[in-house]
Formats: C-alpha cells, structure tokens, sequence
C-alpha cells in the first residue's frame, strides 16, 4: 500500500493547475455558443470568417443581407434581429 506522500509529486504541482486551466478554457468556449456578427443570430453550422470576424452566412460577411436557411431553428430560438436596411419608422420619428 502506498503512503499519501508517495502521490504527492512537488513537479507535477505546476501541470495540473496548467490542465485545470486548460479544462475551464475549453468548457467556457464549449459552453459559449457562435453569434453571428452582423444578425447575431447563433451560428448551427460552420461559420464563415471573414477579417477575423464570424459570421453566419456569405451574405452576412458581405453585409447583408443574410441568405441563411431559418429551417433549423424554432421561431423562439432566433434571438437576433434581422436588419436589412434603413428603419423607416425610425426615420419617419427623427424628422418630426
């Protein structure tokens, strides 16, 4: 049987931390779902990264407007507004 303090390895100290760290890394990015930088919708599929910067779809990349396939998400899970141009009714309110 072993003793407690031949499980104590005072070189192995630095490298669990190191792991712990590296574990809560992965889980907060695991955790954390894509968005979309231009509707901020979440991102189901492979993003389209362009200058660094993730996208849903190549016509969110080029800015607007979004060509993705809505099919896959309930209309409670679209969490993001879809803008595709000026807001009228905002425009309409500041020229009063």
């Amino acid at each position: 049987m072993k003793r407690q303090e031949d499980f104590n390895d005072p070189y192995n100290k630095d490298s669990t931390h190191e792991q712990s760290e590296s574990a809560q890394a992965v889980s907060a990015h695991v955790q954390k779902p894509l968005r979309c930088a231009n509707c901020d919708i979440e991102i189901l599929w492979s993003p389209t990264v362009q200058r660094g910067q993730t996208y849903c779809c190549t016509g969110c990349a080029a800015g607007g407007p979004c060509c993705c396939d809505y099919s896959q998400y309930r209309s409670i899970n679209i969490s993001g507004v879809i803008h595709y141009g000026p807001d009228e009714e905002a425009l309409n309110k500041s020229s009063d």
